[in-house]
């Protein structure tokens, strides 16, 4: 019996060292504020496909319009942020990162992206009575005037400016709408993790261009602590939109989610969610990482927003903690969640560029956006320009 238990044991530690070493490999140049070998294959592999429209097999396509819609425009804004991301440490990479993303807005701008929104509203979002107007859209908003942002950070020429000040003040007008501060996504649904990039959207356009909405963010940074839930004081998924009462518990998916796009708002904030996730929601064994999409007591398996979710793990959830923990500078959360991440989407590298096998685009540009977070600056304003 115990020769028996003493070889399943040093089974089961040769399989956990296997694992640790085979799912460590593509992480293994990493080296802090140095663009490795591994971000540029990666970047080399987006810049490759995302010229291509949404119908390309490269993109997750469903039957469901909203599905579709939102992966799309998000695998598109988090390829520009990924950019963004890689300008900052490498600014060498910045003329053509500002070209590729300037060529993804522009097929954002399509109604093939947007229609899914349209069929929400019942409006396009782009017409000018729409824009002008007070009634939703923040989802499309939010990535869309992302995107504007990371091409005025990193391009001094102003070929979006009218198009990002007009997002920039639909999104504020619709804000002061309501006294929480937070726009519906779709008609009656109003989701928090939306309205985070929208904020973090109007961040950046202050960095950029005014009017300044440094006073807007502020109230919305107030409004969005009041929506913590207990008892663990994580920001909820979905509030009512007249009366900004919370209507779900917070879930791992939009926690992971603020590590990257709250610390764009605000630093110190996105910093007091994290410890939160890492205290509540993380599970580590054996070199790997994990986020839970519930803190416990839920039966989930998993919907547009999550990704997949086994064992209570989220797929989505474990990815956006990436940017917390190299934020937090906890080297060995990053790369525990990293490995985890190798173990399930297996790392292909062929052509010069890298990507996950077993993964849709989506993740391939999540990942890479997580894995380079860092804080954003117009990289063509001079250091005394600097606020």
């Amino acid at each position: 019996m115990k020769i028996k238990l003493l070889k399943t044991v040093f089974v089961a530690v040769l399989a956990s060292l296997f694992l640790r070493f085979f799912c460590g490999l593509p992480e293994r140049d990493f080296k802090g504020d140095a663009v490795s070998r591994d971000i540029l294959l990666r970047r080399s592999f987006l810049l490759s496909k995302l010229d291509n429209r949404p119908t390309s097999a490269d993109f997750f396509v469903s039957k469901n319009i909203e599905f579709t819609g939102e992966w799309t425009l998000g695998t598109y804004s988090m390829a520009a942020a990924a950019l963004t991301n890689i300008a900052m440490m490498a600014p060498e990479t910045a003329e053509e990162s500002a070209q590729a993303i300037a060529r993804w807005i522009g097929i954002c701008l399509t109604r093939d992206v947007f229609l899914f929104d349209e069929a929400a509203w019942g409006e396009s979002p782009l017409e000018e009575t729409v824009l002008a107007g007070e009634d939703g859209h923040i989802g499309y908003y939010g990535h869309l005037n992302l995107m504007l942002g990371c091409y005025a950070l990193l391009s001094p020429d102003g070929r979006f400016a009218d198009l990002h000040g007009k997002i920039s003040a639909a999104i504020a007008r619709r804000m002061k709408k309501y006294p929480h501060r937070h726009v519906e996504t779709y008609p009656g649904q109003n989701y928090p993790p939306d309205n985070t990039v929208a904020a973090a959207s109007l961040r950046i356009a202050d960095m950029v261009s005014s009017p300044r909405y440094e006073n807007l963010i502020e109230e919305w940074v107030s409004e969005t602590r009041g929506l913590e839930v207990g008892p663990y004081g994580l920001v909820t998924f979905q509030i009512d939109t007249l009366t900004g009462r919370p209507l779900q518990a917070s879930r791992g998916s939009n926690n992971g989610w603020n590590s990257f796009y709250l610390a764009l708002v605000d630093e110190p904030y996105a910093r007091e969610q994290f410890l939160k996730i890492r205290k509540f929601l993380l599970k580590r064994a054996g070199g790997f990482a994990f986020v839970r999409e519930y803190p416990s007591g839920h039966s989930f398996a998993g919907d547009r927003d999550t990704g997949p979710v086994v064992g209570g793990i989220g797929a989505t959830a474990t990815a956006f903690t990436i940017a917390g923990a190299i934020r937090e500078k906890d080297v060995g959360l990053r790369n525990d969640l990293l490995r985890s991440i190798e173990l399930a989407g297996t790392t292909m590298t062929r052509d010069g560029q890298r990507r996950y096998a077993a993964a849709p685009i989506v993740g391939d540009a999540i990942i890479l956006a997580m894995k380079t977070a860092r804080s954003w600056r117009p990289l063509w304003k001079g250091p005394d320009e600097h606020e």
